[in-house]
Order: C-alpha cells, then sequence, then structure tokens
C-alpha cells in the first residue's frame, strides 16, 4: 500500500481533497493489464470529472470515454477526445445543448441513450432542424430496472426507429449492469453472466434484422472483468477504478489503489471518547450510509455519532487514545465519485508525498 502521508501537509488548508497522481497512474495501468490494453476499454469520467486526469488517461492510448452530462461531454472534446458517450437520457432543454455541442465540434463521435420512442423523436427533430447526425445507442435493461428497454422486441423496436429517423444513426446497445455487486465473487460472475446474455441475445435478434450493430458497451466496475470476454460486447466502460474507493475496495478483489482521500483535521474533542473532525456531509459524500469513510490511523469500529454539513462526529472504540485537536486523518471515501463531485479543486500529491500543485475539477455539477 502507498505511504499516503503528505511531507508537506501543513501547507494544506482542511479539509481538502487529495489525489495522488502516482496512484492514479498505476491504476491506469492496471486496468490496461486487466484488459490486454485499452482498445476495448471506454472508461466512465462520472468519477473524476478532471481534464487532468482524462488528459494522463489519453497520453497511455485511451481513445474513448463515456460520461454523465453534458457538462463532462464538453470537458472531453474541449481537450481533443473523438469518440464520446454520454450515457444518459438527454431530455428537454439538455437536447439543445447536445446538439449544440455537436455543432461546436461536428467531428467529434457524440453519441447519447435512449429507451424511448417519443424521446428518439425529439432528438430526431431538434438534430434536423440543427443539420447535425448525432448516434444514439438503444439503453437495454437487463435486471437493474432503474432506465433501458426490456430486451428482445422492445429494444429493437427502438433500433428501428433511430435507424430510420433523420439526424440520428443507430450507434448500437448501451447496457449497465449496476445490479451486479454482490460480495461473493462467483455470485457476482454468475450475475454478470446471465445479464449480458440477455443483451447480446438482443444484440443478434437486431443483426438479423439487417441492421448493422457497430458496438454493444457495458458494464461498470462490479461486474466489467467478466462481460469483457462475452462475445459479442465490444467495449466496457467502468468509472470508479480510477481513484477506487472504500465501497468497491471492501467486496472486489483488484489491483487498484487508493487515489482519492479527504484530508481532515479534528477540530473539537468534546469528551475522552468523543473526537469532531472538519470533514462533513460537504466534504465526503453524504449519499451513502454509515461508515461513510475508513479513517487511516483510527480503529474500523469507529461510531459515526452525526454527521453535519461542517462536521463529523466520531466516538471512538474504549481505550483508543484520543486524538489532539489540530491531529490530522486520511479518509477513504465509500463513494469516491459523488464525493470528487462536492470539490471545486483537488491538491495534487506527487510520487515523493508533495503537494505539488492543484487541478480544477472541471466538470463538477452537471
Amino acid at each position: 500500500m502507498l505511504d499516503y502521508r503528505v511531507k508537506n501537509v501543513e501547507e494544506i488548508p482542511t479539509p481538502a481533497l487529495l489525489v495522488y497522481k502516482e496512484a492514479v497512474a498505476h491504476n491506469i495501468r492496471a486496468i490496461g493489464d486487466m484488459m490486454g490494453g485499452y482498445a476495448r476499454l471506454r472508461p466512465h469520467i462520472k468519477t473524476h470529472k478532471m481534464s487532468q486526469i482524462a488528459r494522463m488517461e489519453m497520453d497511455e492510448g485511451i481513445d474513448k470515454f463515456k460520461c454523465a452530462t453534458p457538462k463532462e461531454a464538453a470537458m472531453l472534446v474541449a481537450i481533443g477526445a473523438t469518440d464520446v458517450l454520454i450515457s444518459y437520457h438527454i431530455v428537454g432543454a439538455n437536447i439543445g445543448r447536445v446538439v449544440d455541442l455537436k455543432r461546436l465540434y461536428p467531428d467529434t463521435d457524440l453519441k447519447v441513450i435512449a429507451d424511448d420512442a417519443d424521446n428518439i423523436q425529439a432528438l430526431s427533430d431538434a438534430c434536423t432542424s440543427a443539420d447535425v447526425r448525432i448516434g444514439v445507442m438503444v439503453d437495454v435493461n437487463t435486471g437493474m430496472n432503474r432506465t433501458g428497454a426490456l430486451p428482445g422486441a422492445p429494444s429493437l423496436a427502438l433500433a428501428q426507429q433511430i435507424a430510420q429517423s433523420p439526424g440520428l444513426c443507430f450507434a448500437g446497445l448501451h447496457v449497465y449492469d449496476g445490479h451486479v455487486g454482490d460480495f461473493d465473487g462467483d455470485m457476482r460472475q454468475k450475475t454478470a453472466i446471465e445479464s449480458i446474455e440477455r443483451a447480446v441475445e438482443t444484440r443478434g435478434l437486431i443483426e438479423r434484422s439487417g441492421i448493422e450493430m457497430k458496438k454493444m458497451v457495458a458494464s461498470g466496475s462490479p461486474g466489467f472483468e467478466h462481460t469483457q470476454r462475452v462475445d459479442g460486447v465490444d467495449e466496457v466502460s467502468p468509472g470508479t477504478w480510477i481513484f477506487w474507493d472504500m465501497g468497491y475496495g471492501d467486496k472486489l478483489q483488484g489491483p487498484f489503489e487508493w487515489a482519492a482521500l479527504v484530508l481532515s483535521s479534528v477540530i473539537s474533542t468534546t469528551a475522552d471518547h468523543l473526537i469532531t473532525l472538519d470533514a462533513g456531509s460537504k466534504s465526503v459524500a453524504p449519499d451513502t450510509p454509515a461508515p461513510h469513510f475508513r479513517a487511516m490511523g483510527l480503529p474500523d469500529d469507529i461510531v459515526f455519532v452525526r454527521r453535519n454539513e461542517e462536521h463529523q462526529l466520531l466516538q471512538l472504540p474504549e481505550g483508543t487514545p484520543r486524538p489532539r485537536v489540530g491531529d490530522q486523518f486520511y479518509l477513504v471515501p465509500r463513494h469516491v465519485c459523488t464525493t470528487v463531485n462536492l470539490w471545486d479543486e483537488v491538491c495534487v500529491i506527487d510520487e515523493n508525498g508533495m503537494f505539488v500543485e492543484t487541478w480544477a475539477v472541471d466538470a463538477r455539477g452537471h
């Protein structure tokens, strides 16, 4: 494990989000080793939202990306990404944002997803009016039940509609298997394979209908190592691997290192067994139940008593030496993606453990 202690930590006001550049580089290399290169990798940038990290990925040979928001897509095309999939349903005023982006960057292969006939018609109308052409993937629901058309005939009907719609081109199938996340590795693999097989069967149905299937993009961090080996899957699109976190790290065996931690200080000690940190819900993602993070240097069985906007009150196990006001702790977020979105900038730590610069979280928000 990396030595996460920052040698010039006194220069960093807390709370702060730290990004360890060497750990990021390690994770990029590690996923390339897992996949035998980057040809089938379309990383989701919703975890980091940073042009600097997207550039690190591009420098290693990653040439296509997935994102969640028009703002993330705009960041990617502005730094030279030429193949971008917005894996989100673009409706209402957001249609205009995507059309404008395609108009500004006509040579970019820009794609969106859809699972609704009326939405596809709205996309077609907007693209036709603007004289642009955007790729649309059918979003297929293989078990998560959050979005997506049912496999089989419903997905085929949408593919046919897209292929016949002016201003659009049928770009393939998109599958997110967020329901794959069992702690048991064998069960996780079983669920991932069963899920993707529904999409592969749908792919065959569409191809037999005479529609060209350009590609199928599938899977997040828990399932990609299994689905990447399945015939019919062209690309996988995990995101959390770039920074890793406690949520996935506790359930998945993998080669990734924590690359983004929150640095927090003790600001009060109201009792022998209580300490208050300056990293509340505005510093560490508020969308998970306790434990919200793992504090390096504190026992795993600390009690999360109360979390407010700027405060985190912790109860220490009996016999734990009480830290002093001003002591600092490195916190591993349980959910790093939403933690990153809380910050305007990160403090970059180099390979020597030195804080050397700050990077903007360019695409935070929507």
